[in-house]
Order: structure tokens, then C-alpha cells, then sequence
């Protein structure tokens, strides 16, 4: 999988960042109505495959005809043994299982958390990608974020690339991210859109190669 040059990522940043900036309107982007976390995990694509993070929540958890969640589908480990076959799968959905009760029952923010963070790694190991050192908590230049408003919801996803190689007087990390319908892919955003209240990063060793195709077409990439 690839990653980014020290060329390609001084060109791609910014001293200042802001909302974002567009990637070239002339370029057709080949995923148009992909949502924020098709750009953010698969490098473009959405649907609704057993591995997107629509199917991934719908599986893990229980809600009731007005939408009040009721508790964890017991058999979601299971599920995730079964339709992946993914030892890396299975350790995050069990970490899921091991705190929900303690999570749902008790509201302890350990244990919301980090049934938070079991799903959103559970996503991106589900998406191809290889998480750091210290499951996925040792710092590289690159992550996902998931943003999330409750411990057991997502709102939206972004790509977080270093925005200061050899410029350590820029801001550390700018955001990639689009929203479906609403705003083509941007590089150069200084905050993760939405203004929701939980951030949950994820660093990553590489992107996926739909991430290169469209930063090829950002502003300062280098020729």
C-alpha cells in the first residue's frame, strides 16, 4: 500500500489552514456520491458491503422501533468471526463485547471509550488498513478519524495526513475529508467538519491507493 514522500506532503500543506480547499473542480471524480467514510477508509467507494461502517454498527448494536438503543447484538462477535475470518477483526469486536455492558449499563467512560475505539478500529482493519504500533495509537503520518456525537454512533470520517514535514512552524496535521452530496473532497481543513464532540484518531502505517489518486489532483501537489 502506499504512502506519501516528504515532497508530496510539503506541497500538499498549508501554513494556514481553514474549511478546505477543493480538489481540481475539472478532474471527474470517479466516486461523486461516495460518503465521508467511503474517501476516508476505501480511498473513494461506498455501498453497503458487510465491511462499511453502516453494516459494522447495524450488526454491533440493538436499537429499539424509535431508534433508543436496547443493548449489543449477542451475536456480533460471532458474526464478525464468521464473515471475515480476520484474527485482527475478531480481537477489536471482542474488545467491544468485553466492555459494553460496563459501557451501556454503568456509563463508564473507560469503558465507552473504548468500545468507541474497538468499532472505529474494527472499520479500518475491515477497510485494508494496517494499524500502528500499540493498536493503532503510536503516532505516523497518518490517521483516520471518526468523529461521533454518542460512544456507540458515527457522524463522519476524515483522513489526517502530517501537514508539517520539514516546516515545523505549520500546523501539525491537516484533514482530508468530503461529505456526500454536499462537499467534494478538500485537503487543507483544519478541523474535522461537524463539531462533533468525539474525536476518536487512529493512526495508520499506510493509505489506500484511491487516497494517492485523489491527492494527485490536490492543491500543491508536486509535479
Amino acid at each position: 500500500m502506499p504512502v506519501l514522500t516528504n515532497a508530496q506532503l510539503q506541497g500538499l500543506a498549508a501554513e494556514e489552514l481553514d474549511a478546505g480547499t477543493e480538489i481540481d473542480p475539472d478532474w471527474p471524480d470517479p466516486y461523486p456520491d461516495s460518503p465521508c467514510w467511503g474517501f476516508a477508509l476505501f480511498g473513494g467507494p461506498g455501498g453497503l458491503a458487510a465491511n462499511t461502517p453502516p453494516t459494522i454498527f447495524e450488526q454491533a448494536i440493538t436499537f429499539n422501533d424509535a431508534g433508543i438503543m436496547t443493548g449489543m447484538n449477542p451475536d456480533f462477535v460471532a458474526w464478525v468471526h464468521d464473515t471475515f475470518d480476520n484474527a485482527a477483526a475478531d480481537a477489536q469486536a471482542q474488545v467491544f463485547a468485553d466492555n459494553f455492558q460496563e459501557a451501556f449499563i454503568d456509563l463508564d467512560d473507560a469503558a465507552q471509550e473504548a468500545c468507541t475505539g474497538a468499532l472505529a478500529r474494527l472499520s479500518l482493519v475491515l477497510a485494508g488498513l494496517t494499524l500502528s504500533d500499540e493498536n493503532g495509537t503510536a503516532p505516523t503520518r497518518y490517521a483516520i478519524v471518526m468523529a461521533s456525537d454518542h460512544w456507540y454512533t458515527w457522524e463522519h470520517w476524515a483522513l489526517s495526513i502530517a501537514n508539517n514535514v520539514g516546516q515545523p512552524d505549520y500546523p501539525q496535521v491537516q484533514y482530508v475529508q468530503r461529505d456526500a452530496g454536499v462537499n467534494p473532497v478538500n485537503t487543507r481543513c483544519g478541523l474535522v467538519w461537524g463539531n462533533h464532540p468525539i474525536l476518536t484518531t487512529v493512526y495508520v502505517t499506510e493509505l489506500q491507493d484511491g487516497h494517492i489518486e485523489y491527492l494527485r489532483h490536490a492543491a500543491g501537489w508536486p509535479d
